[in-house]
């Protein structure tokens, strides 16, 4: 297929038709969280109108939905018809009106009856306030509820089938080139409220009772309870009935309208498109397996919930999360349930798996036990991400899920919780910005590593009795910290004193040990990475182990400190052969040493078998090292000489968290020691390159060492390691030789990404051809991932143009987007591309604040100040176009960019005298130096 950027102009000349909708909020979500500038409206309203009270309760709903996923007589493509009854009562006195949510719907008939009689309530005009989405049913004058009465409240209605992935909103596939339509939902966490009128809250359990009239034989219905009748209703449609629900969430109601194909075996069933029926194989295995060991964990058979027989898994094409926990009818992205070892990489696999663990956890942990509001969604995501590891780690034992958990969960959410802007694991949130955005690294993250404290503390048999009790004391109710807090205590009597101040306190300490010779001491002091010398008094438990040798690694059972200061009293402490705090990464908190014990530090980490420190603490001590450097509280050159050890380190955890530190150092490098920071990469990456080799793993090597090797090869090329390039370059010629033999999943994000960057036109052009016609959705990422490495600007002109066309999807484009701005060679072109393309930009992804995002992201990025001076001028100049939101936006990330400027020259003497020296080659004799270590940290530890 010919590509060109006219072809692409083409494809886009309609963008002005959405001009119009710019005023509209960007779906969006941040690429670099860290980094993102977020513009959230104010609140229009108070912040209690956006809560429903709690006069008025539903016990059950019967809804009807008739969609038209094609225009019919009288009927415009994509709505539907609905009719909703729902069974309420009060158990109050007075209650005068009736207040529950509809978004999006046009409701042309509704009515209030009494059930006992039949009798019909007099209603006064209703209220509808569109900023809050709260439709108010006043009451006639004089009348109002009897308590402990059933009323039905009725609503005829039309819906709309939004492309937005949320509601119930409209999708597609492409078949033969022709787009084949279906609808699916997304009520997670205020959307079930564009499907049918409800109290969307997720404290308002009820049953529910769902039909659906769809055309048949055109489309297959599926929903979270088996079908119990389908009878035709016209000519053409079918009415299916499913049964009822158990007591839920209205967010956990989901139903599917498409022309699937199901895999079924044993109860549980993956439903897909069916040209990916050939992929669904792996997630039935596994899904059954990781629904039979959770069970076993919990005690609590995922069948005793009578109404729930069965479990459905389903793959749809446009979805805006990763996955759904809709009870009983679970929905994936396409690239985290389909999966086949040809097309598939061995990470992606792992994520297939993590994610299925994920979603089934929250059958208990979400869905019978649901959190009461989001302020608490850790209760419900803190769980289900503990799982996706822990989980899969019961059916998956080889695969290192604790190693991996603690670089990704436990190191990953640290650098959220380090900034002013963090939040504490339960927070106050009342808006649909303010609970979308509670979504994130705190309640999911933080959570898991919160269980994962807690876990060793009590003893994983204590623990996993307690979570038993908790999940049956609580089964079919809402909870709050209090019901688990209570099911802990139970167990063990400090375990709410210990855990909750974590839940309650936004961020985490710095831990920092000093050495006597009669012990150590150690105090806390909360950690901001970017203001050191700040004064916040928060104080922590602090969990402690520590370890002087090999062998005391193993225990990860802390004992909790209450005070802001702790002596450790040791006989002969200054002759142990180093003192390491926090066994195994147990404990959510940094660590900073006196210089003498870094000096003990480095001395074993380059010494044989490092010293015997655990794998988890090495990873440990490299994510501290970088982070603390970061802060300004440990030298980057000393810093960056202890951490020359990962020149002989051989396992995946520690080379993760040195992949992470150096992504951010490498956006600090200043441009004139690129060259001096190459060498240095290629230096540090070598005995890795040796050691894993530019060759398809093995049937019998470790599975994260096959990880291990995809971040080497990607460090290695990147930064013009000669054999690896060679090699990627070499394979990518001969796919593009003979397309029928593939190159091997687990080589080919290098190999896409080399072809590129060392290709033609002719070979972008061939590997977006493959991404136009390939069936899988794991390989199209890994395509784009490898496009991304582009590096002229007709080619990223090109790349950009289908990111902000149809051909990408929504849920993808973000992603896309990111795997080009992380080549630094993209960053002048994609920013000469937005300022000419900025409409096309903003019409693709639905508002000028995604070009503000896009800048944005760039900027966080970006080391030229001209390059700063034209995005600076180019607002100026189009600030009426950009609007207000866009315009402040991309004016505090210009600030952003300044900030990211003075860390770059504070710290690039230290920096650059290292790199100099090393490439001098200076360096290597001096590494494991105690007196150096200890004359550049002393006066970094006593100011601290």
């Amino acid at each position: 297929m010919k590509l060109s950027r006219m072809t692409f102009t083409k494809l886009l000349a309609l963008v002005a038709i959405v001009l119009c909708s710019f005023a509209s909020t960007s779906r969006a979500s941040p690429l670099d969280p860290e980094r993102y500038l977020l513009v959230e409206a104010e609140p229009r309203a108070q912040l209690e109108d956006y809560r429903l009270n709690d006069d008025v309760w539903p016990t059950h709903y019967d809804i009807e939905i008739k969609p038209y996923l094609e225009a019919e007589t009288g009927k415009q493509a994509f709505t539907f018809d609905g009719n909703t009854k729902i069974t309420v009562k009060t158990e109050k006195q007075g209650v005068a009106q009736i207040k529950l949510q509809i978004a999006r719907m046009e409701i042309t008939s509704w009515s209030v009856v009494r059930k006992s009689d039949n009798n019909v309530v007099q209603t006064l005009t209703e209220i509808y306030d569109a900023e809050t989405e709260v439709l108010t049913i006043p009451l006639a004058s004089g009348v109002t509820l009897q308590a402990n009465t059933e009323y039905l409240l009725s609503f005829t209605y039309i819906g709309n089938m939004d492309d937005d992935m949320h509601g119930f909103y409209r999708s597609y596939y492409l078949l033969n080139g022709e787009k084949v339509w279906l609808g699916s939902t997304q009520f997670q966490q205020t959307h079930a409220r564009r499907a049918f009128p409800c109290f969307d809250e997720p404290r308002f359990k009820a049953t529910f009772q769902l039909k659906i009239n769809h055309k048949t034989p055109q489309y297959s219905v599926y929903s979270n309870t088996p079908i119990v009748n389908a009878s035709p209703s016209e000519s053409g449609r079918t009415l299916t009935t499913f049964g009822i629900t158990p007591s839920m969430s209205s967010y956990l109601v989901a139903f599917i309208v498409a022309p699937y194909e199901i895999n079924q075996r044993e109860q549980m069933g993956i439903l897909a498109r069916p040209q990916a029926q050939n992929q669904t194989q792996y997630s039935l295995d596994e899904g059954i397996k990781l629904l039979k060991a959770l069970e076993d964990w919990i005690d609590y058979p995922y069948s005793s919930v009578p109404e729930m027989p069965r479990m459905y898994m389903a793959a749809v094409p446009d979805f805006s999360a990763g996955a759904m926990e809709n009870w009983g009818l679970l929905t994936y992205r396409e690239t985290n349930i389909l999966y086949r070892s040809d097309d598939s990489t061995s990470l992606q696999q792992q994520r297939i798996a993590a994610v299925i663990s994920h979603e089934i956890a929250h059958q208990w942990f979400g869905d019978l036990l649901t959190c009461e509001w989001w302020d608490v969604t850790w209760l419900n995501e803190g769980f289900a991400r503990f799982y996706q590891y822990f989980g899969t780690a019961l059916v998956e034992p080889s695969w290192d899920l604790e190693h991996q958990f603690v670089v990704e969960q436990l190191q990953g959410v640290m650098q959220m919780d380090s900034l002013v802007s963090t939040h504490p694991m339960t927070h106050p949130v009342y808006t649909q910005a303010q609970v979308s955005g509670i979504f994130d690294n705190i309640s999911y993250n933080k959570g898991a590593v919160m269980l994962r404290m807690m876990q060793h503390f009590m003893t994983p048999a204590t623990f996993q009795t307690a979570l038993r009790s908790y999940i049956k004391e609580n089964a079919y109710k809402s909870v709050r910290p209090a019901h688990l807090f209570d099911a802990l205590n139970r167990y063990n009597p400090n375990a709410r004193m210990y855990m909750e101040p974590w839940t309650v306190q936004p961020g985490y300490p710095l831990v920092t040990v000093t050495s006597n010779a009669n012990g150590f001491t150690i105090t806390q002091k909360r950690f901001l990475v970017n203001e050191p010398t700040h004064t916040d008094a928060t104080m922590w438990p602090l969990p402690l182990t520590y370890a002087t040798n090999a062998n005391e690694f193993s225990n990860t059972t802390p004992t909790f400190v209450m005070t802001a200061s702790y002596n450790i009293p040791m006989a002969d402490a200054s002759n142990v052969q180093y003192f390491i705090l926090n066994n195994q990464q147990v404990g959510y908190y940094r660590v900073n040493y006196d210089a003498a014990l870094w000096g003990k530090i480095s001395n074993a980490l380059h010494s044989e078998n490092f010293g015997g420190i655990h794998v988890l603490n090495r990873a440990q001590l490299v994510d501290d090292l970088f982070n603390l450097a970061r802060g300004d509280i440990v030298p980057y050159g000393t810093a960056l000489d202890i951490l020359e050890y990962l020149k002989h380190e051989t396992e995946y955890a520690p080379w993760l968290a040195a992949v992470n530190g150096l992504t951010t150092l490498s956006r600090r490098i200043h441009a004139e020691d690129e060259e001096l920071f190459a060498i240095h990469i290629l230096d540090i990456f070598a005995k890795a390159y040796d050691t894993v080799k530019f060759q398809a793993p093995s049937p019998t090597e470790r599975r994260v060492f096959t990880y291990m090797r995809q971040n080497v090869l990607k460090w290695a090329c990147n930064y013009g390691h000669e054999a690896c390039s060679k090699a990627a370059v070499a394979e990518f010629e001969r796919f593009y030789a003979n397309p029928s033999v593939k190159v091997h999943p687990d080589l080919r994000q290098v190999v896409y990404c080399e072809g590129i960057r060392k290709g033609t036109q002719a070979h972008f052009e061939f590997l977006w051809n493959q991404y136009l016609t390939s069936n899988m959705a794991t390989e199209q990422i890994l395509i784009l991932q490898g496009m991304g490495c582009a590096s002229t600007y007709e080619l990223i002109s090109i790349m950009m143009d289908a990111i902000a066309s149809e051909h990408v999807r929504s849920q993808d484009k973000s992603n896309a987007y990111t795997y080009i701005i992380n080549n630094q060679y993209t960053l002048p072109h994609v920013s000469r591309y937005l300022q000419l393309n900025h409409a096309i930009w903003a019409a693709g992804h639905g508002s000028y604040l995604s070009v503000a995002s896009a800048f944005n992201n760039l900027l966080a990025r970006l080391k030229s100040d001209s390059e700063r001076d034209t995005i600076s001028a180019f607002i100026e100049t189009n600030k009426n176009t950009l609007g207000q939101a866009a315009y402040d936006s991309i004016k505090n990330g210009l600030t952003e960019y300044e900030t990211n400027k003075q860390f770059t020259m504070r710290n690039r003497d230290e920096i650059s005298t290292f790199l100099k020296k090393k490439a001098n080659g200076g360096a290597g004799a001096v590494f494991a130096n105690v007196s150096m270590i200890v004359s550049l940290l002393v006066l970094v530890v006593c100011r601290w």
